[in-house]
């Protein structure tokens, strides 16, 4: 192997290293203090307060329950002062449970088609999966209890119009 090789393989052995090892930046996201609890469908579960990222939902109705939120809505975050919900820790208790995510592509009520925004679903429950639908009704992952699905939504087209909202989601599991 070459001198410029060998340097080239050392600086590729390095940036990945550099991927592997501890860094210095994190994702972080603050959890609601309070829990959404559904007995019922619901189309808004605002209990986040000013900071906080991570929605603590409970499905506790024993039957097929949906909720639906509106990413572009006021009632589900807010241009100022609400953090929009990235993270969704969701305790579910019918298999046929859905968290169904209309109009992804907003956040803090901007048309955000010029980027891929990420959201990630949580199953912390014991017992039920549940679902992961957008504008589509289609169920694009399923959560299965102690699993995490990460989604990107892309838009394609105007944006206000929800079947130009989908996600693409990872089936990836430790489980």
């Amino acid at each position: 192997m070459s001198v410029l090789g060998c340097r080239a393989h050392r600086l590729a052995s390095a940036v990945l290293l550099a991927g592997i090892l501890p860094c210095a930046s994190q994702r972080a996201f603050k959890i609601s203090s309070s829990a959404c609890t559904l007995t019922a469908s619901a189309s808004s579960c605002q209990v986040a307060a000013a900071g906080d990222a991570a929605l603590q939902i409970v499905f506790n109705a024993n039957a097929a329950t949906a909720l639906t939120l509106d990413m572009s809505s006021t009632t589900t975050c807010s241009a100022s002062g609400i953090v929009c919900p990235q993270v969704f820790m969701v305790t579910s208790d019918h298999s046929e449970n859905v968290v169904k995510l209309s109009k992804c592509s907003y956040y803090k009520q901007a048309d955000y088609s010029t980027h891929l925004l990420t959201y990630t679903f949580m199953n912390v429950g014991a017992s039920s999966a549940f679902a992961v639908h957008d504008d589509h009704n289609v169920g694009r992952a399923v959560v299965p209890p102690g699993s995490i699905r990460e989604c990107f939504c892309h838009c394609s087209g105007t944006c206000a119009t929800g079947t130009n909202n989908r996600l693409y989601c990872t089936h990836i599991s430790t489980r």
